[in-house]
């Protein structure tokens, strides 16, 4: 991937190319399935639908959109016309099978977010990410980057994991090595990130109560034993989080997102209508 001076791309194509090649296609989204499988994707569902409220039939483009399920959801459930953008092979073509097994039209890109093709600039009302720019540092230069897809006035959609929280600290213990390919980014570090990247934040927050399923344990442990034990204490917190949610859904009970247990956070930010503002690189 071709890059600004002093930018680290703390993943690269290898990485995600070898992830993309073992990875199944994921089941697409139902936000009308109340069983507790998809409880996560709700809360998704219940933050776009009012993110992307005043964008809906627009033209949206996810860039890092390798094996993603929302594309067809943009599609389908907000009448948005659809873009992908990604650099890895291997991912545009299960991006492109997932819009195909969806039934939507869509266009999928193989690129680089560094040197897009030029009719890609400035051609958006929504630009998206979901576990991209945390891969990246500085964090407002890919900000800055991604920024110049948006059209004056429009808006960047930019989610996280919680790499600060309780759900960073275990992935950092479990598996270092997947966990030092991500930057730690907090609440207050992704809006000063969009500000720095010339974009002004209109609502941040902790996306989901829990969600240890996102847990990855993908560098495998020297010692077949360690390899057994973080397997049996991932099951039992993924465990916690079925329990948690199952709460949420049949009672009173209720974990609001918070800074320790929220597995995501969630950045909505706005480009600037005045042609003549310059982001600070």
């Amino acid at each position: 991937m071709l890059q600004p001076g002093k930018t680290t791309d703390k993943a690269g194509e290898r990485y995600w190319d070898s992830a993309w090649q073992a990875a199944a296609l994921p089941r697409l989204v139902v936000p009308d399935d109340k069983r507790l499988r998809n409880h996560v994707r709700r809360c998704f569902h219940t933050f776009f639908s009012g993110a992307i409220a005043g964008h809906r039939g627009q033209r949206v483009i996810e860039v890092g959109c390798a094996n993603s399920v929302w594309l067809p959801y943009f599609a389908s459930e907000h009448g948005c016309s659809v873009v992908g953008l990604d650099y890895s092979p291997t991912g545009c073509a299960s991006a492109q099978a997932l819009l195909t097994v969806a039934g939507i039209k869509g266009e999928i890109i193989y690129g680089d977010i560094w040197a897009p093709p030029a009719e890609l600039l400035g051609a958006f009302d929504v630009v998206f990410t979901n576990g991209l720019v945390e891969h990246f540092e500085p964090t407002e230069h890919i900000l800055t980057a991604l920024s110049k897809l948006l059209r004056p006035g429009g808006m960047m959609l930019t989610v996280v994991p919680n790499m600060v929280g309780w759900t960073g600290q275990v992935q950092k213990r479990l598996d270092r090595k997947v966990f030092d390919i991500h930057v730690p980014i907090g609440l207050d570090d992704i809006q000063t990130a969009h500000q720095r990247a010339g974009l002004t934040p209109h609502q941040a927050s902790y996306l989901c109560s829990i969600n240890f399923g996102v847990l990855n344990l993908d560098s495998a442990s020297n010692s077949l034993p360690m390899r057994v034990v973080k397997k049996i204490i991932t099951k039992a917190l993924v465990a916690l989080s079925a329990l948690v949610w199952w709460l949420e859904d049949h009672s009173f009970l209720r974990l609001p997102p918070n800074r320790l247990t929220s597995p995501y956070i969630a950045c909505v930010a706005i480009k600037s209508d005045d042609p003549t503002r310059q982001a600070h690189e």
